[in-house]
């Protein structure tokens, strides 16, 4: 079996795939923590600054790829950006079982609003262009999370309650 989480960054897919892969007793894979450790702890961020957007996305599609073949059995998270480059939401759905963990966007403000100064796309923003960003961002993005086979509106959900609905939908 395999699973993949899919959706905007703050939506909860490392914590949730490390509590599914728990339950279901897989193996779990955060591919942005893969290639933080590929690029010698080198954080997202740095690779960002320094060798730009395009590099990262293509390290990340590559490393996506030797996942979906080479892995049989897994949940994985993808960064928020991920189903969005180089048809990789198409991949994801060929090679995998995807679950969009779809939440509003007032609550993922609040959430990355916490967390920013780790994340390169927003680590610069002030608190209203933050809130500005995730709109605009999540709208243009959502057309490629929707593509995914199973959506999971995880607004007010615990993660505990969201295991369990993506448990059931692959039992």
């Amino acid at each position: 079996m395999k699973i993949t989480l899919i959706g905007y960054m703050g939506s909860g897919k490392t914590t949730v795939g490390k509590m599914l892969s728990q339950k279901l007793n897989l193996n779990f894979y955060d591919l942005d923590a893969l290639l933080v450790e590929e690029n010698k702890n080198d954080s997202i961020l740095n690779l960002f600054k320094k060798k730009g957007e395009l590099f990262f996305r293509n390290r990340e599609h590559s490393l996506l790829k030797t996942i979906l073949k080479q892995k049989n059995k897994y949940v994985l998270s993808v960064g928020g950006g991920t189903p969005c480059f180089y048809n990789n939401i198409y991949l994801l759905n060929k090679y995998s079982n995807t679950f969009y963990l779809k939440t509003d966007s007032y609550t993922l403000f609040k959430r990355l609003f916490l967390e920013k100064d780790t994340r390169p796309l927003i680590s610069h923003l002030s608190k209203n262009e933050l809130f500005i960003f995730i709109i605009k961002h999540l709208s243009k993005r959502s057309y490629f999370y929707e593509k995914s086979l199973e959506k999971i509106n995880v607004y007010g959900k615990s993660k505990y309650d969201i295991v369990q609905e993506i448990v059931k939908s692959v039992s």
